[in-house]
């Protein structure tokens, strides 16, 4: 348990960083705004960081969301279900999960430390090294993949209470 609570705090705090982010992206596309309207000064890094930002935000936040149950579900379908067909939804949901967030890690990482070892770059006005971009892959990729193990074990123990509750005794 105490394991799980060290990856809670840090999910806090990967939304915390991530909060940050959207409020400097915020912040950087109302000065956009600003310099180009009024002084007609154009700041050309402003989409870019803004993608770049969009990109984290969307990493650091995606273990949170895994960890809340608050990613994608069709609440409206699965009210009407049993608990027990509920509870094997959520088993499967969480497996799928998690090999979804170890095609992130694996892959990322691959594509993450080829770029780096070639040194690739992104052809435009920041020249940002693609593998400094894209290490939120695999990083946020292991996160999900963690938060998605933890509520995946919740899940099975939670169908065999709900089996074992529902087995006749003789």
């Amino acid at each position: 348990m105490k394991l799980k609570r060290i990856f809670d705090v840090i999910s806090e705090a990967l939304v915390w960083m991530s909060s940050v982010l959207l409020a400097l992206i915020v912040l950087s596309v109302a000065l956009e705004v600003f310099l180009r309207s009024v002084l007609n000064r154009p700041q050309a890094w402003v989409l870019e960081f803004s993608e770049y930002g969009l990109l984290f935000i969307t990493f650091l936040v995606a273990s949170f969301l895994v960890r809340t149950e608050k990613n994608i579900s069709v609440d409206i379908v699965t009210e009407l279900l049993e608990e027990r067909t509920r509870a094997w939804l959520s088993v499967v949901q969480h497996g799928i999960i998690c090999v979804v967030a170890f095609v992130f890690v694996y892959f990322g990482s691959s594509a993450t430390l080829d770029l780096y070892q070639r040194g690739i770059y992104n052809p435009t006005i920041m020249q940002v090294p693609m593998a400094y971009v894209l290490f939120i892959i695999p990083v946020g990729g292991f996160f999900i993949l963690i938060q998605a193990l933890i509520r995946l074990r919740e899940s099975i123990r939670k169908q065999r209470e709900i089996r074992e509750n529902l087995v006749p005794e003789v």
